[in-house]
């Protein structure tokens, strides 16, 4: 699922915070409760529409902002990637795999483009659509044939635009 992307970013060095890891100690997890918390997970009906509405609300709020002239640089492009960001980290808890997938790619594009552009905020703009369509039609799972199509397409827009970029 990786995007061949010309634009490359130097990666940057986190020194590790120790605090979590004395709080919660090292080594590995009971077998026992890894089990009954994935039963929990597997078996709980929770609705991920309220969420996922709630940041698509705040991705469509950050395409208005950066159309607008009201975000650039830095905070805008901060304001688009966060809430894709919780996108892909809760949609595939509550079995949206598809939206996990798209938000993932368009995570992966964001992360690389250096500049905000009219294009980059059309392609984002385009993903926003069309995982609110995903959503409302409740398209869990991967989507099927359907779904694959919808992420090579996004895969296709992202490519073109670092083809026309060169």
């Amino acid at each position: 699922m990786q995007i061949d992307m010309t634009e490359k970013k130097q990666p940057r060095v986190i020194k590790a915070n120790y605090v979590l890891q004395a709080k919660v100690g090292s080594g590995p997890l009971d077998e026992r409760t890894v089990e009954k918390c994935q039963q929990v997970m597997d078996s709980a009906d929770i609705d991920f529409a309220p969420l996922a509405n709630e940041y698509l609300n705040k991705l469509e709020f950050a395409i208005i902002k950066v159309r607008s002239g009201e975000l650039t640089g830095q905070d805008a492009k901060q304001a688009m990637t966060q809430p894709v960001m919780e996108l892909k980290a809760n949609a595939s808890t509550f079995k949206y795999d598809l939206i996990g997938n798209m938000a993932n790619i368009m995570l992966s594009f964001l992360e690389t483009v250096k500049t905000l552009d009219k294009t980059v905020i059309e392609i984002v703009d385009v993903h926003h659509k069309t995982l609110k369509a995903i959503l409302a039609n409740k398209m869990k799972g991967d989507g099927g044939a359907s779904g694959k199509a919808l992420e090579q397409e996004l895969k296709d827009a992202c490519k073109r635009y670092f083809q026309a970029k060169k």
